[in-house]
């Protein structure tokens, strides 16, 4: 009885302790917290350059549908007919998704055109790019873009 007695005082003294350490991890937290915002903040001036005018959606307006816009990251749906055609925009660090296939050409700022057979389930991902693009298939191309706006290194 005496045994069962002394576990049960450890127990509720660990228990205790336990508490105590969980308390000062959230006051660390509050503190740590208040540093990564700065970091955030000074982490913001290292952006790149973003022209309103070359954003994909204002470019794309009639070919894409955003479907959300928060943290740094856009998300759309571009749906492009045959023959339909995309002028100049710029992507910052971007990825894509091939909902629906076909051919495309694709032609980077200062390169010449690449023909690309984009297939349903093929992802991209790309850093920041300038281009312009045209549906030159026979099928309707879906296309799901993830626009990533993130500060870049030194």
């Amino acid at each position: 009885m005496k045994q069962l007695k002394i576990k049960n005082y450890f127990f509720v003294f660990f228990s205790f302790l336990f508490l105590i350490s969980c308390n000062d991890t959230a006051t660390t937290s509050e503190k740590n917290n208040d540093t990564a915002t700065t970091v955030t903040k000074s982490d913001t001036s290292d952006m790149p350059a973003y022209d309103v005018a070359m954003d994909p959606l204002t470019v794309e307006a009639e070919f894409a549908k955003k479907l959300g816009d928060t943290l740094n990251i856009k998300v759309y749906e571009v749906t492009l007919k045959p023959g339909d055609s995309v002028a100049l925009h710029t992507h910052p660090d971007n990825t894509l998704y091939v909902l629906q296939g076909g051919k495309i050409i694709i032609t980077p700022q200062g390169a010449g055109p690449q023909e690309i057979d984009v297939k349903a389930g093929m992802a991209i991902i790309s850093g920041s790019q300038t281009h312009s693009g045209k549906n030159i298939g026979r099928t309707t191309v879906k296309l799901l873009v993830h626009d990533i706006y993130r500060p870049r290194g030194k």
